[in-house]
């Protein structure tokens, strides 16, 4: 894992599991990615408890060319956190983390939007993916849609799917972590982010039709905020770049002070297996405007404001209502913040992830 969500979901995992009283952490051999490597070293994670730790980079298809591939057989059991696993060679017993819901839910907005060419080509690529994950012995998601997505549209034995939930990384819990970043804003009244990549899921695109509308129909400026990498910024077009600017690409450990300086977080994501995002935004005590669909109001519940993520009017309307009717919002924030910590925790999270693997290692 290189980037997104997952790497931040990678380095948590590890992070607790190096701190849990297990007689098996000298048992579990860890590869990482440099960026996995690079995160548990900043938040001084102690992997001399693991028996064998490394790092070895790969990227996509390049797995099937991997040294690993020579090694793989010698393990009884291989748990890929966010698969698929691209290695050639299968080992005994493999867990794979699953959530790709393309692979479920190909035909959505976004591909609808696609030429011919493009979608099919797409649709090839989950095609690819599947096949690599149908070589699992046993899957690990985050939520409940996701596991009954895997059973009705793909066949999946029910016993042979984990549901665990994903959470904030224990990271934002502990501020003496943090580290500081400085956002260069302008002459906004109001400022929304968003940390993420530009996938076309994540539906940021109209996020400067958004601005345009609070603007001129709500007497509102605001500005958004995202963490768009180099090459993803210079993609986008002036129009964009009016309303929306990016900080670059941040490390796990500098989410929070991002979080910190924005006045609420915008989430208008059209498809998701998880993401922590709404999580993030809800245990930094911010207002989450957000899509409303199953993926968020399952993690959220009425802590959010719902809007219709393909519209870009009642986004604006959204989030006027809220900054113009919501001067004394501190005890709301404060029961969504409660929400978001007490629906999972990082350590829980380790440890039903050793216990999965203790399962099927046994069985």
């Amino acid at each position: 894992m290189h980037s997104g969500g997952g790497l931040q979901a990678g380095i948590s995992f590890l992070y607790e599991a190096s701190r849990l009283n297990s007689s098996d952490l000298p048992l579990l051999h860890v590869i990482v990615s440099s960026e996995i490597y690079a995160g548990l070293a900043q938040m001084g994670a102690n992997t001399a408890v693991f028996g064998r730790y490394e790092v070895i980079d790969t990227f996509g298809l390049e797995g099937l060319y991997s040294k690993l591939n020579n090694r793989i057989k010698e393990y009884e059991l291989v748990f890929t956190i966010f698969g698929p696993n691209y290695l050639r060679v299968k080992a005994k017993k493999e867990i794979v983390g699953f959530a790709q819901l393309w692979i479920l839910n190909f035909n959505n907005p976004i591909s609808e939007k696609m030429s011919f060419f493009s979608k099919n080509v797409l649709r090839l690529k989950f095609l690819i993916q599947w096949l690599f994950f149908l070589r699992a012995d046993h899957y690990v998601v985050e939520l409940e849609h996701v596991k009954k997505g895997l059973i009705q549209s793909k066949g999946v034995d029910a016993e042979k799917v984990s549901i665990v939930y994903n959470t904030v990384s224990s990271l934002y819990l502990d501020e003496s972590k943090w580290k500081t970043i400085c956002i260069e804003k302008g002459n906004e009244k109001i400022s929304l982010g968003i940390v993420t990549r530009d996938y076309p899921h994540k539906n940021i695109g109209i996020l400067p039709a958004v601005g345009q509308i609070l603007e001129s129909k709500h007497n509102l400026k605001v500005h958004f905020y995202t963490t768009l990498n180099e090459l993803e910024w210079s993609a986008r077009d002036e129009f964009f770049k009016k309303y929306v600017s990016t900080v670059g690409s941040l490390s796990p450990d500098q989410c929070p002070s991002f979080y910190q300086q924005i006045d609420g977080v915008v989430f208008p994501s059209l498809l998701e297996c998880f993401s922590a995002t709404p999580l993030e935004a809800m245990v930094m005590a911010k207002p989450l405007f957000a899509s409303d669909r199953g993926f968020v109001r399952d993690v959220c519940a009425e802590y959010a404001v719902y809007f219709d993520p393909l519209d870009a009017n009642d986004i604006a309307l959204k989030i006027a209502n809220y900054f113009k009717t919501n001067f004394n919002n501190t005890e709301k924030l404060d029961r969504a913040r409660n929400h978001a910590l007490n629906f999972s925790s990082a350590k829980s999270r380790a440890e039903k992830y050793l216990e999965i693997i203790q399962q099927q290692v046994k069985g």
